[in-house]
């Protein structure tokens, strides 16, 4: 099940992709399918998301190791597989460390069958990079008593970060922001999509009711959320690149796989995650007397 390697960019082919919008129609409804059973595991919570957690990191599991390691894809997926649904057990049951623990342990027992330093690398840290933004993205829905409105202003910011950076890259276009990883991505869809996640995040202010102050924090703390969220997605595009392949999967219509399609959610949800860990009630402020 091999991918076509990617040749080298070409400008007018970069051209032809930024007015090409024949994906659009099922870039939408897969969209608003995945978007609508989203929001009803995270408001459910409990093993509902567990549930689309764990069935996210299949997914992403096999798409690592169709990746990482097309001619050994069993071993690596089996792996990463145990690694990403040990953390999502142990992180429902609010273990943060023990899933951060299983994940490392499963990472080296894996790096173990590669051969050279790289494969090392790409393997152990293929198992974190899936594991542990699902393993975290749990642990910030159960944490009490905000953990659905962190879930919700996560969504909110990231879904309007992407929305915009996609349609002012393709309205817009204008200089590339990196050629050699992602010959379609610019910085005025970077620029949209950050101005996007911070308007989003000043109306969560609105939302959870938080003085003026926090509000302002709200339109910090949702442009570097979005920024971060876009650079997550530049991220894939260079492992996307590294590996010679164009689409992780192509498991959803129109966004490829499920690893294209949230990559941006797992780079925010690992810089909130790391956040809380370290200021616990820095949440109570930003949520206000909304809760």
């Amino acid at each position: 099940m091999g991918e076509a390697k990617l040749a080298s960019p070409d400008p007018a082919q970069a051209l032809v992709a930024r007015s090409d919008w024949s994906d659009l129609g099922a870039r939408i409804l897969s969209g608003l399918v995945l978007a609508s059973a989203a929001l009803v595991a995270a408001y459910f919570g409990g093993p509902w998301l567990a549930a689309a957690c764990g069935a996210a990191a299949v997914a992403m599991s096999y798409e690592w190791a169709r990746m990482s390691e097309p001619d050994a894809i069993m071993p690596a997926f089996l792996f990463a597989l145990a690694g990403s649904l040990g953390a999502v057990m142990f992180s429902s049951w609010q273990h943060l460390q023990w899933a951060f623990g299983w994940l490392v342990l499963c990472a080296l027992a894996s790096a173990f069958r590669r051969r050279t330093f790289a494969g090392v690398i790409e393997t152990a840290g293929g198992a974190i990079y899936i594991g542990l933004p699902v393993a975290l993205f749990l642990w910030l829905r159960d944490r009490a008593p905000e953990g659905l409105e962190t879930i919700l202003a996560l969504f909110g910011i990231i879904w309007a970060s992407d929305i915009f950076a996609y349609f002012g890259g393709k309205l817009l276009g204008g200089p590339k922001v990196a050629v050699g990883l992602s010959p379609n991505k610019t910085w005025s869809g970077i620029v949209t999509g950050t101005l996007a996640g911070a308007l989003a995040g000043f109306g969560c202010g609105y939302l959870f009711h938080v003085g003026a102050e926090f509000r302002v924090a709200w339109l910090l703390i949702g442009a570097l959320l979005a920024f971060t969220g876009l650079m997550g997605d530049l991220f894939e595009s260079f492992v996307k690149r590294r590996f010679g392949v164009k689409d992780a999967s192509r498991l959803i219509p129109g966004h490829g796989g499920v690893l294209d399609r949230i990559d941006s959610l797992m780079a925010a949800t690992m810089l909130v995650g790391a956040a809380l860990a370290f200021g616990p009630r820095a949440t109570a402020l930003l949520f206000g007397a909304g809760l």
